[in-house]
């Protein structure tokens, strides 16, 4: 007999284009182990490394900024300092997670570390500085 699993839904809805306005149901689940029994592990690997894969391309594309150079002259900086052209690293992706995204700044952190130390949780407030000082070190190179 197959598990029942409980399954919560987001209403989701196109917000332009032809089908503006329409909406539809997206899963919602609470568990691990409630995704793996109902897609099954490869299924819900493939769907967690295409969702990785999404959000790194996102954090490197972002990360390219032009500070005033042409398209051209920023591939031709890029390409010299990256003669293989790998321009984030095993390395790089091995440091990447969700909360670690390229829509951080160095204030957002700031504001996210200060207000860790305000809850008293020290130990968080620190990582928050390290990453904003983290940060601040990549955009100065």
């Amino acid at each position: 007999m197959a598990e029942t699993i409980e399954t919560n839904y987001e209403v989701e809805h196109f917000q332009s284009g032809l089908w503006e306005g329409f909406k539809f149901h997206v899963p919602e689940f609470k568990t691990t182990s409630d995704v793996v029994n109902r897609y099954g592990e490869e299924k819900t690997l493939a769907l967690l490394n295409q969702q990785v894969s999404a959000r790194i391309r996102s954090t490197v594309k972002n990360s390219l900024k032009p500070n005033g150079k042409t398209s051209e002259e920023l591939k031709i900086e890029l390409s010299e300092k990256y003669p293989d052209l790998v321009i984030y690293s095993k390395d790089d992706a091995d440091k990447w997670s969700p909360e670690n995204t390229g829509n951080e700044t160095p204030s957002k952190l700031f504001k996210k570390a200060k207000a860790a130390f305000a809850t008293g949780d020290v130990e968080q407030g620190k990582e928050f500085l390290a990453r904003m000082e983290e940060l601040m070190a990549q955009q100065e190179a």
